[in-house]
């Protein structure tokens, strides 16, 4: 159960992050919200 809710939690913020990567103009910022989004992917699919 907490497993499902994690996962929840980390696809929210994938989803927030997919968000800012297409709605930002700057290229330094897309790139930014682009590296910080691997991690997050990562924890979703739940490689370490």
């Amino acid at each position: 159960m907490l497993t499902i809710i994690y996962r929840i939690i980390v696809l929210f913020f994938v989803v927030l992050l997919l968000y800012d990567v297409f709605k930002e103009k700057k290229k330094t910022l897309q790139l930014t919200a682009a590296i910080s989004l691997i991690p997050f992917v990562l924890r979703l699919l739940m490689i370490k």
